[in-house]
């Protein structure tokens, strides 16, 4: 099984009037950065199976940017797992018990979530990833996901992504 995690891209600044931090969107330059992106990540990831995004819109608008490049089939999900203070182990039990089939399946979260859980797959220090806004990294695993049994493949900034396309 291949599971990829990507952490949101540039959104709207945390403060910033008239936005909520739960409500803060996607700017233009995160939308655009994103869809050049997901071009890089076209070209790494063969066929996707599911897309699953925190239920925070800025996670949600870029697995919306994600599931549209890597067309995928399914409907994004949501998962509160994936919330930036949830812990590693839920997201890894949602993942054991929804995810089927032969594609990839894309995680789409937050920090510190999102490096937390990526340290949690490899059995590494809990501080050994920090993903910037738009990068992505990819796990293989021989069966279902659990701690500490991830094979990591690539780990790339979201520069690399859009130069890879």
């Amino acid at each position: 099984m291949e599971l990829v995690l990507v952490r949101h891209a540039i959104a709207v600044k945390r403060g910033t009037p008239g936005y909520p931090n739960d409500d803060r969107p996607l700017t233009e330059e995160g939308i655009e950065r994103m869809q050049a992106g997901a071009r890089g990540l076209e070209r790494l990831i063969n066929s996707v199976s599911l897309v699953v995004s925190s239920p925070l819109q800025r996670a949600r608008q870029t697995a919306e940017i994600l599931s549209l490049a890597l067309n995928c089939r399914e409907p994004v999900q949501e998962w509160v797992s994936l919330l930036p203070d949830a812990g590693p182990a839920d997201t890894v039990a949602q993942v054991r018990s929804e995810a089927s089939g032969e594609g990839a399946v894309i995680l789409v979260g937050h920090e510190p979530q999102i490096s937390m859980l990526a340290a949690y797959l490899l059995g590494s220090p809990i501080h050994a990833f920090e993903f910037k806004k738009g990068g992505a990294c990819a796990f293989q695993f021989s069966g279902k996901p659990a701690p500490a049994t991830a094979q990591l493949e690539w780990f790339l900034t979201p520069k690399q992504l859009r130069q890879i396309a």
